[in-house]
């Protein structure tokens, strides 16, 4: 079953659930309770193991009793493999993108990819509010400054929901204005919003403009935009934490420091539990590092993008995905009784007159 733990419904002689997992420092009850329903749990990350494993409750009873609650069935990671015959590096031209692209004048963008959570910038998970806010901030005035491109929705991908987008951006810009002064000169941020093919995604990817990736997210599972993106070869910058460093290699990518802090209350849901933690990046310091990079955009920094490039196409693919899985259930998944099928021995016609006499 692929779902979140909470919905898990073991209906087979042997059940695995098969999940995402969790993006702050502890799970919930309910998935708790949901993976030990489950022979065996499979997560996308280290960091989800880890949380899982590592969470522990109390459970009371009316009776009076008590019962420690944690994890008590086996967790395996399976981390979410590419498809490295569409998604790789490539020089093709995809003709949407290209049209896309000509509308913008920056030769130089950053490119955020995922989606807007609901909730304030202060709740909003992928944290793109504060995203736009520090670049706007860090390239305020700048002479040919760079673009920061979105693509990104909320819930649905509806024309409501595209001037919703738009709404949040210009609300950060009013923020960002009345602080440098209604003469400042800010950068461009553009809004791809809608549904696009994996061509084109991959085209997105790896459009000459785009020249950098970025996030400031509080969190991940996993991060599935974020391995893609390192298969470009060009800078993939994310915060120090949660499940995408196990796809990024420090020896090669650069990240947004910052710190575990507690999430606030209006974040707080069915899954995200209160007093948990999520990653909180240093603006100041991410601000710097952007203006590093698009200042420094240096032959050292692409090969050592490259580096993780050619990595991750091997150790991150398809394939490889279908080898550690294969792995799993040979470990775990008991040999069931089989149903033979019994073979009778050819009878023969008696004569019943003969036999009497």
């Amino acid at each position: 079953q692929m779902s979140i733990p909470n919905e898990a419904n073991p209906i087979g002689k042997y059940n695995i659930m098969m999940t995402a997992g969790i993006e702050t420092t502890v799970a919930s009850p309910q998935f708790i309770e949901g993976l030990n329903k489950m022979n065996l749990g499979i997560v996308m990350s280290k960091h989800g193991k880890d949380v899982f494993e590592a969470t522990n409750y109390t459970k009371n009873y009316p009776d009076g009793r008590k019962e420690e609650l944690k994890c008590t069935k086996p967790l395996e990671v399976l981390f979410w493999g590419a498809d490295t015959k569409t998604y790789h590096k490539t020089d093709e031209k995809v003709e949407s993108v290209e049209k896309l692209f000509g509308s913008i004048p920056e030769d130089f963008n950053f490119l955020f990819v995922g989606q807007w959570t609901s909730g304030n910038m202060a709740a909003d998970r992928k944290n793109i509010g504060h995203l736009v806010k520090t670049f706007l901030e860090t390239f305020v005035n700048v002479k040919n400054a760079p673009g920061l491109i979105l693509k990104t929705s909320g819930a649905t991908i509806s024309v409501m929901d595209r001037y919703e987008c738009l709404g949040k951006i210009n609300e950060i810009t009013q923020i960002v204005k009345s602080q440098f002064g209604a003469d400042a000169k800010l950068p461009n941020v553009y809004l791809v919003h809608g549904e696009l093919s994996d061509v084109e995604m991959n085209g997105l990817y790896n459009h000459e403009k785009v020249k950098v990736h970025v996030s400031f997210t509080r969190g991940e599972g996993f991060s599935g935009p974020a391995l893609l993106q390192t298969l470009t070869g060009k800078p993939t910058i994310y915060p120090e934490w949660s499940g995408h460093l196990d796809f990024m290699n420090s020896k090669h990518a650069k990240f947004f420091g910052g710190e575990l802090v507690t999430i606030p209350p209006e974040a707080v849901n069915d899954w995200f539990m209160k007093d948990s933690k999520w990653f909180e990046v240093d603006y100041k310091a991410a601000g710097e590092r952007m203006k590093v990079t698009f200042y420094n955009y240096s032959k050292m920094l692409l090969y050592s993008y490259e580096e993780l490039r050619k990595e991750n196409a091997e150790k991150f693919s398809l394939e490889s995905m279908d080898k550690v899985l294969h792995g799993i259930l040979d470990k775990y998944v008991p040999q069931f009784a089989v149903e033979t099928k019994i073979i009778l021995p050819k009878l023969k016609a008696i004569n019943l007159n003969a036999l009497k006499k």
